[in-house]
């Protein structure tokens, strides 16, 4: 098949008497092709001949003409561009339905690119830039999934009902101006044509759940696989209970506040910001350090508080402060250490580096504070926290961006985030901190009910959690996606197991003492959980994600002032939708169980006006045993919930 990747229009190549026509162009071919035939060239060309039986009849029928075969490839053109993507999408159906009986390492999946551009005709072919872009959109495209142009998704966005993730910019060969691309999901039934904005999709049988917002609770509760056609593990969980208090007696405490931008510059705070971040990360890697959570040191940024002040509401022995002022391609760092009651400055040091050196001025602080705190270290930990993360400042300043964006829990923010993980990845293809955090973009797009494909996001985050690891075994936000994971399956023991792999690395992760603590609650074993998440809120007081499972843990055990304590602190630290879900639901029960009817008729109001069709059978059901089920909905019906 020609598509004169190689000869580009206006070449002495193009015939003078060649038309030009504006098209939507589809380019696809068989992933691993050559790598099947070489294992099975017979049983691969009867394969393909079948695939393509099912395929090509579908062009033809969305109004299409394939233009030329070589091999595994197809080109088609097509009039309209909705007609183009309707019918890759059908393609990859039917290439579905052709797989499903075969072995995984026998499956034909195709990569379909799409563009919209100008294309010259020379009798039954088509030439030029608008084909090649296609072909590098093929290229992009992942086993069984469709890439599209910007062109492409400027068309079809308002008019098929389908999941358009972002991939970023993309410089391919012999195209002079980058490439901006999409990948497309691929919906269980057939596209449909949008009205207004993208619904939020339900899983089968929970509807009314997605209508009355309540998707995020159900997903990040755990609920899932049997609604959605998985089976859930049938064996009971038996894991061994860790003595969290116990990890926290006896070692020196240290607040990281927020390193100061002297930039002169505010779009430049995400820089000073990941790197205090990135700082926390390291020092928490040593096991005889306690070191609060940023979460809880944040709110402290341009504070002028007294150290004193700062380590009473911190609870921190230790404050490390800092400034970052960047000019071109040179920082200058400058760090201080000081002992929280007394006031004294421990030890200092300025730092003036090449942007490329920012990782070891980030090592050199770990060494030197962990020295200052006497803090014995053992050989392994110092190996482990002075590994490198990238050989890439470009791309750890999309990680810091991206990091920027996840965090206002937004679906154009978590789309911007992982269009600029994917840019890291692109940059270093080795740097495990951006698959973790791309696979945690795409998990959150599930829980937050953004997506419309759970199973393919969900196998995707995995994915590059899997990678990540692979890549450096000691990156903790992987072990976290892949908990989270488990915990969407309900597989308790197998999410445990992940957290306390994130733990051994990072003692004093507060999210990951957070999240061993909520698996113990929703798997029925809430005085186990309560530790750990009392020892979350220990290293970060305004942790409103600990605090709102604690409530949980709190009703369970029957301890209901407490958890109408715990939920109003929930909601004063993070009243975010998530929290909102989770809690107002947990304060009426718990209201109800204490005879304030009145409080708990109040809080039923709320989730009436947040959700209208808040059904508390399916609330409860969320949880992982018969009594705890049974505990909560019976507080719901006390409450007046049906």
């Amino acid at each position: 098949m020609r598509t004169l990747l190689d000869n580009p229009p206006g070449s002495p190549g193009e015939a003078p008497s060649s038309k030009r026509k504006l098209a939507a162009i589809l380019h696809a071919d068989v992933a691993g092709f050559s790598r099947l035939m070489g294992a099975d060239e017979e049983g691969t060309h009867q394969a393909l001949n079948r695939l393509r039986s099912c395929v090509d009849p579908l062009i033809t029928a969305h109004g299409g003409r394939i233009v030329g075969t070589a091999g595994d490839s197809v080109l088609a053109d097509f009039s309209s561009v909705v007609d183009a993507l309707s019918c890759a999408v059908e393609m990859q159906r039917a290439s579905r339905a052709v797989n499903d009986p075969l072995p995984p390492e026998r499956r034909l999946e195709l990569r379909i690119g799409i563009n919209l551009g100008d294309v010259i005709i020379d009798g039954d072919d088509i030439f030029g830039d608008g084909v090649n872009i296609a072909a590098r959109l093929e290229a992009l495209a992942q086993p069984g999934t469709v890439c599209i142009s910007q062109t492409v998704f400027d068309q079809v966005r308002n008019k098929l009902d389908l999941d358009y993730r972002p991939l970023g910019v993309h410089r391919v060969k012999n195209i002079a101006e980058p490439v901006r691309a999409y990948a497309v999901g691929l919906p269980a039934a057939a596209p449909r044509p949008r009205k207004g904005r993208r619904p939020l999709a339900a899983a089968a049988g929970a509807a009314a759940l997605a209508a009355a917002g309540l998707l995020a609770w159900v997903f990040y509760a755990g609920v899932g696989w049997e609604r959605i056609g998985l089976s859930a593990p049938t064996k009971p969980v038996e894991v061994a209970g860790l003595a969290a208090p116990a990890r926290l007696a006896g070692r020196p405490s240290l607040a990281v506040l927020p390193f100061k931008n002297l930039s002169g510059d505010a779009s430049q705070d995400y820089f000073s910001d990941g790197i205090t971040e990135d700082v926390i990360t390291a020092l928490g890697r040593f096991s005889n350090l306690l070191v609060i959570a940023k979460s809880a040191s944040f709110p402290f940024k341009g504070s002028n508080a007294s150290p004193a002040e700062m380590g009473r509401l911190l609870d921190a022995r230790y404050l490390l402060e800092g400034s970052i002022r960047r000019a071109g391609s040179r920082v200058r760092v400058s760090v201080e250490l000081t002992e929280a009651t007394t006031g004294r400055h421990v030890w200092s040091e300025a730092y003036d580096a090449e942007v490329d050196d920012i990782f070891a001025v980030q090592d050199d602080i770990a060494k030197r504070v962990v020295g200052v705190a006497a803090v014995k270290l053992t050989r392994f930990e110092q190996e482990r926290v002075l590994a490198k993360p990238t050989g890439s400042l470009a791309a750890y300043e999309y990680v810091l961006r991206g990091r920027d964006s996840f965090s206002h829990a937004t679906s154009d923010d978590n789309d911007r985030a992982s269009e600029l993980f994917q840019r890291a990845i692109d940059l270093d293809p080795n740097y495990a901190e951006a698959y973790a955090a791309l696979g945690g973009s795409y998990y959150e797009a599930v829980i937050s009910g953004w997506s419309q494909f759970r199973e393919d996001d969900l196998e995707r985050a995995k994915t590059l959690a899997q990678k990540a690891l692979a890549l450096d075994p000691t990156t903790t936000r992987a072990y976290r996606v892949l908990s989270n994971i488990d915990l969407f399956s309900k597989r308790y023991d197998l999410a445990l197991e992940q957290t306390d792999r994130a733990l051994e690395i990072n003692p004093s992760d507060a999210d990951n003492y957070a999240q061993r603590g909520s698996i113990l609650v929703w798997a029925g074993r809430a005085a186990e959980g309560l530790p750990w998440l009392e020892g979350a809120l220990r290293f970060d007081r305004a942790n409103g994600f600990a605090a709102a499972r604690l409530c949980m843990a709190y009703y369970f055990l029957r301890r209901y002032s407490e958890g109408v304590d715990a939920c109003d602190r929930a909601l004063t630290r993070n009243p975010g939708r998530n929290t909102q879900i989770v809690t107002h639901p947990m304060l009426a029960a718990a209201y109800a169980q204490l005879g304030r009817q009145q409080d708990a008729d109040g809080e039923r109001a709320i989730v009436a006006r947040l959700w209208p069709f808040f059904d508390a059978r399916i609330f409860a059901e969320q949880f992982g045993t018969q009594e705890a089920r049974d505990d909560m909905l019976q507080g719901l019906k006390k409450a007046g919930f049906h």
